[in-house]
């Protein structure tokens, strides 16, 4: 069947209209014309909102990607147009009857999302988070029946849960409350690029239909090939990403050791900008460690606000302990972000590099607590790594800046200030400190030591070494990571 669309008046107004051609079932019109179906009538109305339904879902979907630090290879939207609306509602069964009884409530991809990931463990997450967020009527994955080498998730949604999220995508909620569904598929780049490709041979190449049965079976045979070493890509990629995301950790410590993201206790003395935490100082915080960079809407800073409270960390100084142990820039290079990437999300995710399982658990809300365990695979012990073993040190996971602040504490008490000094890090003068430094007071058997905070991880290492090499024959071990990194040296004879 062919069909022409044409822009006719309507009401005064310029609209889409469809004629048809062939043995049709609709009504007539009075001038012998064909009447057009209501449905295709009111689709045709709605094809303005049907097209920014279709631009809030790559958006939405782009942002469900980014609050779990899940990176998108590509992402494509796309509204059916008129007339492929139309001859999908009439398409027929195999004996004659009509495909669709009501073609209105019944077609789900007037719009159709496509998302490419790079693992199947990505696209596994993100399906997941599109489960938690929306209605999910339907879900499953075609490959699992053909067994020919095809795998890709298919969801249907029909609703967003989150008002919040409703009220930002106006036109998705308003297309998913008048249509039965929107559509989206999710794939692995390995998935994606054998699903073009068959695609492309079986359902376009006129060569391949001209083929005999035994030369169209043998390509068939090949694409299964094809899709079992598509299946080894798949697990190579996820065992690359693993890799990635993950730091290995102190083999030889068991479960009863103690990690912990700040290693703090009475021996330091809290001189500390004792500004209650609210949204303002909050605010001024976001701006002053990420200048240039957008802080995020007043809901985000309330948001986050709140999350921190439940640490039950409520001055400006506690919050600026907790960011002392992660480096300036680093978690931001862990997660990749995007330019646009409010500083409001990058203390969210510094905070949970620094607290880690404790900063998901305090959070109450379902949806953002899953964007939170998805994101902490980045970071999760990036920062404490370290350890201290000694004579009289508990053996403990640490940050960088903490095992500074400690073996500070163990070198003053056993040898003195002096032995404690390192230029420009640690002092008993703290003029001797620059003030952006940011030092904090460290209580020792012979006096305050005063340590610097602004360290890189570099630096901060080679304070390390400095100190542990002013400790002779005291056992003292520094481990990152599970290996020795420091130790101290032999007694001269």
């Amino acid at each position: 069947m062919r069909q022409k669309l044409l822009v006719a008046p309507r009401n005064g107004h310029s609209c889409l209209m469809t004629t048809l051609s062939g043995d049709v079932s609709h009504p007539q019109s009075a001038d012998g014309s064909t009447k057009v179906p209501e449905h295709v009538w009111a689709y045709a109305q709605d094809h303005a909102l049907v097209a920014s339904a279709a631009r809030d879902a790559r958006r939405y979907l782009e942002e469900l990607a980014e609050g779990g630090s899940i990176p998108l290879h590509a992402i494509e939207s796309r509204a059916k147009s008129l007339a492929s609306y139309q001859e999908k509602s009439m398409m027929k069964r195999a004996d004659g009857t009509p495909r669709f009884s009501h073609p209105a409530t019944e077609i789900h991809d007037c719009v159709a999302a496509r998302v490419i990931v790079f693992t199947t463990r990505a696209r596994n997450d993100l399906a997941g988070l599109i489960e938690l967020h929306t209605e999910v009527i339907e879900r499953k994955n075609p490959g699992d029946k053909k067994h020919n080498g095809y795998d890709s998730e298919h969801l249907v949604i029909t609703k967003l849960k989150n008002a919040d999220e409703g009220s930002r995508y106006v036109a998705l909620t308003k297309y998913l409350d008048k249509y039965p569904g929107l559509e989206i598929q999710l794939r692995s780049v390995a998935g994606h690029a054998w699903a073009e490709y068959e695609h492309d041979i079986r359902y376009k190449s006129a060569a391949y239909h001209e083929l005999s049965a035994d030369g169209r079976g043998q390509i068939d045979q090949w694409f299964i090939e094809a899709g079992g070493m598509r299946r080894v890509m798949d697990d190579l990629f996820g065992s690359i990403e693993e890799r990635l995301v993950t730091t290995d950790q102190a083999q030889d410590l068991d479960d009863s050791d103690e990690l912990v993201a700040v290693v703090e206790d009475e021996r330091v003395v809290e001189d500390l900008d004792p500004r209650q935490l609210t949204e303002e100082t909050l605010s001024e915080l976001v701006a002053s460690r990420f200048p240039g960079i957008d802080r995020g809407d007043h809901s985000a800073v309330r948001q986050l606000l709140e999350h921190i409270q439940a640490l039950n960390i409520r001055s400006v100084g506690a919050l600026e302990v907790a960011l002392e142990n992660v480096e300036q820039g680093q978690v931001a290079r862990l997660m990749d972000y995007p330019g646009d990437t409010s500083g409001v999300r990058r203390l969210d995710d510094e905070l949970l590099a620094t607290f880690t399982e404790q900063y998901v658990e305090v959070e109450k809300a379902e949806d953002r607590k899953q964007f939170l365990r998805l994101r902490l695979r980045r970071v999760r012990g990036k920062f404490a790594i370290y350890a201290i073993e000694g004579a009289t040190t508990p053996r403990r996971l640490m940050t960088a800046a903490s095992a500074v602040r400690e073996l500070t504490r163990i070198v003053a008490d056993e040898y003195g200030l002096v032995a404690a000094t390192v230029n420009d890090a640690t002092t008993p003068d703290r003029s001797d400190l620059l003030p952006s430094s940011k030092p904090r007071t460290v209580k020792t058997n012979h006096g305050p030591m005063h340590v610097a905070t602004n360290f890189t991880r570099a630096w901060a290492e080679e304070v390390m070494q400095t100190l542990v090499s002013r400790t002779p024959d005291s056992g003292i071990r520094v481990f990152r990571a599970g290996d020795v990194l420091f130790e101290s040296p032999l007694a001269q004879a």
